[in-house]
């Protein structure tokens, strides 16, 4: 049995998920296979990386053409399609119908009428049906984080200008402890803040248990010196 320790204090994108179970040794390429099946051909890699002299992993995908707005009755179409286990569906099934209440409740329409454009488009797809494929693929049956940074700035989105964090990413922050943080652009997105809310079982100050592996990424902004981006610790129980 093994347990997985987030380390987000310098933010978390659904994106750097994957890139750091990538990191940790996680096969994509079944992912890949599998999102092919279910008609969403994509290219996926998660290329080695050094910033500010740290070594990581950057998630990098290739989906030619453009991809249409989807809403949740063709999210769920495609889910049903993946040749992955029923446990994965499901819990990729669920994820997709929490991420569609809250940004109805958000924008004040119904379920079926979500849209997903910015937070669901491929990429959200991949990131989300990759967490919990990745989960079950490194044999991880307990999730442990750190507490969520709370950071500020503004985002422009379809919506207009908002303030950080983003309307959904802050419904989906409920209930979970935060630590102020200097930053001032967008370093735990919807995205990031969906996964944390459906595969965490506790928050905790740090790890117990004895180290397996470690893996690290990191997403499209610098943050300078000093930040390490997002670590993710793999441990075997006692």
């Amino acid at each position: 049995m093994a347990k997985l320790f987030i380390d987000c204090r310098f933010g978390l994108g659904g994106d750097m998920f994957l890139a750091a179970l990538a990191d940790m040794g996680l096969n994509l390429q079944p992912l890949v296979k599998a999102l092919g099946q279910a008609g969403i051909s994509i290219a996926l890699d998660a290329p080695e990386v050094r910033v500010h002299g740290l070594a990581g992993r950057r998630l990098s995908i290739d989906a030619p053409g453009v991809q249409p707005l989807r809403h949740l009755p063709e999210i769920m179409s495609i889910v049903e399609r993946l040749p992955l286990s029923e446990v994965v569906r499901g819990r990729v099934a669920t994820a997709f119908v929490r991420l569609a209440e809250v940004e109805a409740k958000m924008h004040g329409i119904g379920v079926d009428e979500v849209h997903f454009h910015e937070v669901g488009a491929v990429d959200t797809l991949i990131d989300v049906a990759g967490a919990f494929y990745g989960l079950e693929a490194l044999g991880v049956t307990r999730v442990l984080c750190s507490t969520l940074p709370w950071f500020g700035g503004k985002v422009e989105c379809a919506h207009g200008t908002l303030p950080l964090p983003a309307p959904a990413t802050l419904e989906l922050m409920k209930g979970k402890p935060v630590s102020p943080t200097e930053f001032e652009l967008e370093i735990l997105t919807p995205t990031g803040a969906l996964i944390i809310d459906q595969v965490v079982d506790e928050f905790v100050h740090g790890p117990e248990g004895v180290v397996r592996q470690v893996g690290r990424s990191f997403g499209t902004h610098d943050l300078g010196q000093g930040c390490g981006g997002l670590r993710l610790v793999l441990l075997d129980e006692h």
